[in-house]
């Protein structure tokens, strides 16, 4: 209770300035009501058949996918009606995700063999494909239950390379930090949204106040750490939850090749196989580009040495432009993603 009662009290501290556009504020109009530091129940907000739902595509900065057009993430938005009919203005709870369509099945010969000499390959792995679940507008129910009846607007995105996202999956590359950034360039007026993944309807987020509060586990905790190190206007706070910070110190350590808690011969193209349920079309070029060339140089099992590679896949040599507030939660048990995962970013972040 005292931890979710901080996270409300630091959201909060952050994020809302309800403004309403084009109409005077009045007693009558709905707004957030916040008691001892925590967002209440409205009742106005808490009816969830009243929720504006809507998906569409934000225009990012780069083309990962090999097709000469510049990749689209896939959002959606949930906001109270009031945004609509009373002309509030809200903040926004985001939370991004490689996990809202799906993940390759485990089969036989997935993971790397561990059983061989040190310094000596191995035979190449199977490699899994991801069937992509879900026909939806909404990616995820999550978040909206606890926020949206509280006066937040939330917001989902797929990462890139997964659900209806375009784009290639990286797993730490600098994409992944840049689609976040981009959806959040977006809610604040200075990218392009659009209501189909190729058309050229745009959407304008005209309901939010502009600020932006990003959250998450494990994998979607690392992406708001990886928006932030962009230093992107308009995302004020951000809570970590489990973040991987840094892709070699979670296959590697100190020089020799390592496997996260519970999954023996793992690394980071078996996670890249695991959330590609991306565009089907799309992803023999991704396979190719990311998979079986930047990964396959660059992750060096043979000796585990740190290289430019895990340099860039690291949110600590990024952290310098990072100007939003940070609160990090994690357990001191968690044998899959380490605990100094948040310990080395709290370091940094403090002095």
């Amino acid at each position: 209770m005292k931890n979710h009662l901080l996270i409300r009290t630091l959201l909060i501290l952050f994020l809302v300035t309800p403004v309403f556009h084009g109409i005077a504020q009045t007693a009558e109009k709905s707004v957030p009501v916040f008691v001892d530091g925590e967002a209440q129940i409205v009742p106005a907000f808490k009816d969830a058949k009243k929720w504006i739902r809507e998906d569409l595509w934000v225009e990012t900065t780069f083309d990962t996918d090999g097709d000469g057009k510049l990749d689209r993430m896939y959002v959606d938005v949930t906001r109270p009606q009031e945004t609509e009919t009373e002309g509030l203005k809200l903040p926004v709870i985001y939370e991004s995700s490689p996990y809202y369509s799906g993940v390759a099945p485990d089969v036989e010969g997935g993971f790397w063999n561990v059983k061989h000499e040190l310094g000596e390959s191995t035979k190449e792995r199977v490699h899994a494909e991801v069937v992509r679940t879900g026909k939806r507008p909404i990616i995820s129910n999550s978040q909206t239950a606890a926020w949206v009846p509280r006066g937040f607007i939330v917001v989902h995105s797929c990462s890139p390379g997964t659900g209806l996202s375009q784009g290639a999956p990286t797993v730490g590359g600098i994409n992944e930090s840049l689609a976040p950034k981009a959806v959040i360039d977006w809610l604040n007026g200075r990218a392009k949204g659009y209501t189909s993944p190729d058309g050229f309807e745009q959407v304008n987020a005209y309901w939010t106040t502009g600020k932006v509060g990003m959250t998450g586990t494990s994998y979607n905790g690392t992406i708001p750490l990886a928006a932030a190190t962009t230093g992107v206007e308009g995302l004020e706070v951000i809570i970590p939850v489990a973040p991987n910070t840094s892709y070699y110190h979670y296959y590697r350590s100190n020089g020799l090749v390592r496997s996260p808690g519970g999954y023996l011969g793992e690394d980071i193209d078996v996670l890249y196989d695991f959330i590609h349920s991306g565009d089907e079309s799309k992803r023999p070029y991704n396979n190719k580009t990311i998979r079986d060339t930047e990964m396959k140089n660059g992750m060096d099992r043979i000796t585990g040495d740190y290289n430019d590679f895990w340099a860039g896949r690291d949110y600590l040599n990024q952290m310098a432009p990072m100007k939003a507030a940070l609160l990090m939660s994690h357990g001191f048990n968690d044998w899959n993603v380490m605990p100094e995962h948040s310990y080395r970013i709290y370091n940094k972040a403090r002095v």
